[in-house]
């Protein structure tokens, strides 16, 4: 019994270790936040820039937009529940969907600026699940990464 609670505190110890050392390495937890935010927005600039040359030169239809915006958020809530989650190293699905939360509540606040205006559609609720969803995968997978 007492072999085994030593192991479980050298293991702890090195953890915690580890854990020190990737902050510093990364400025810290929200400096690691705060990447995971910026890798999940230029996803989006990316998607949109590319789909918006594929716009310009073809003769491809503005009707599949919603779709395209869906797809964006999931991959880029993705990214940022997985960066989140990888920096946290323990609740991956809290991190993940939070980053997905994060992500959406950004992304609807700068587009409704753009907008001139604050309404809330269906669309925007449709986002907002998907972004949770892809999210908590996202911090699934970054909790378990090797």
């Amino acid at each position: 019994m007492g072999k085994e609670k030593g192991k479980k505190e050298k293991r702890e110890k090195k953890e915690n270790h580890s854990r020190r050392n990737r902050e510093r390495q990364t400025g810290g937890t929200a400096l690691c936040l705060l990447r995971g935010m910026g890798i999940a927005f230029a996803i989006t600039c990316i998607i949109f820039i590319g789909f918006g040359m594929i716009l310009t030169y073809t003769a491809a239809s503005e009707e599949s937009l919603p779709l395209v915006s869906l797809i964006c958020t999931a991959l880029s809530a993705v990214a940022a529940g997985y960066d989140w989650a990888a920096c946290k190293r323990k609740r991956g699905l809290l991190w993940g969907a939070l980053a997905g939360l994060v992500y959406t509540v950004l992304l609807y606040a700068i587009t409704s600026l753009a907008a001139d205006s604050f309404v809330l559609h269906a669309s925007g609720l449709m986002t907002l699940a998907v972004a949770l969803a892809a999210g908590g995968i996202g911090g699934i997978l970054g909790v378990n990464r090797r």
